[in-house]
């Protein structure tokens, strides 16, 4: 029998490492790639489902009537922020000086976690369902999105796994953090009409925002700072995100500043659950 040669097995070896690192980076290159500079746009739900008043279905807002709002922070996971994770070139996904600083300045707040995240840091989940001063979301399983045109996030088309996404999310929260989420945030913030009646019917009440912080893949503090601070009214609710790293790299900084100002401003910072009864 033939032998083949050792520099023909070793190119052979290369040439598939090659092939299998291509195909991988080919998979997640729509997320990696092109949600990140996309998300920067990221507006506010009304604007997303064109032509449709949803503020009966969607909370984006508490009373506008007092001086009460709601920060609230995202913590997903895509496969593909795992896979970063998972090959070293990214460090963390979860900023734990954003906790520390909420805490020390004892402000309220609504975190929404993702099933994926949730499990790739369970020890953290636990922490922060455990802080008095903190409220648990549900922000699905793998933050897919639910429309196809979404900044690039990869997307469910059928309603069974939207379904089931949300599910999964909500089984992995409860069972690893001991508290069951009521409220979710769709992924993007993008939906579709159908897509409301798919969460409400496993009881889930949607909450969006009307102040968008624009700290995703923002190196710029002052800019943060400003989109909040210019935007924020009685009733809102700020959507940021706990990430640490090239995704959120300027929250904790903005959060210094954006903390002491809007208190002087006479704003009093409450979970969702106090904003979205308030009022009523």
């Amino acid at each position: 029998m033939k032998k083949t040669h050792p520099r023909l097995k070793i190119f052979g070896i290369v040439t598939a490492g090659i092939i299998g690192v291509l195909a991988v980076f080919t998979y997640y290159a729509p997320e990696l790639f092109i949600y990140p500079p996309l998300h920067r746009f990221q507006m506010s739900p009304k604007n997303i489902l064109t032509g449709a008043s949803i503020s009966l279905i969607v909370e984006e807002h508490g009373s506008r009537l007092l001086p009460k709002i709601a920060l609230t922070f995202d913590a997903d996971m895509t496969p593909g922020m795992k896979f970063l994770l998972a090959t070293g070139v990214v460090k963390s996904w979860y900023n734990r000086e954003i906790e520390q600083t909420l805490d020390r300045a004892k402000i309220p707040a609504t975190v929404f976690l993702g099933g994926l995240w949730t499990q790739t840091y369970p020890i953290e989940a636990k922490v922060l369902a455990a802080d008095p001063l903190i409220e648990i979301g549900n922000h699905s399983y793998n933050h897919y999105a639910f429309t196809s045109t979404c900044f690039g996030l990869p997307f469910w088309s059928d309603v069974q796994d939207k379904t089931d996404d949300v599910a999964k999310a909500q089984d992995i929260i409860t069972r690893i953090t001991g508290v069951t989420p009521k409220y979710f945030r769709f992924p993007g913030g993008c939906f579709e009409r159908v897509d409301l009646e798919t969460v409400a019917k496993l009881g889930l009440t949607i909450v969006h925002w009307d102040v968008v912080a624009d700290d995703g893949f923002n190196t710029d503090t002052d800019s943060v700072v400003r989109a909040v601070e210019s935007q924020v009214q009685n009733g809102s609710i700020i959507v940021m995100h706990i990430h640490d790293g090239s995704y959120a790299p300027k929250t904790n900084d903005a959060l210094l500043r954006i903390i002491p100002d809007l208190k002087k401003r006479g704003f009093q910072f409450v979970k969702i659950s106090e904003l979205l009864t308030d009022g009523e």
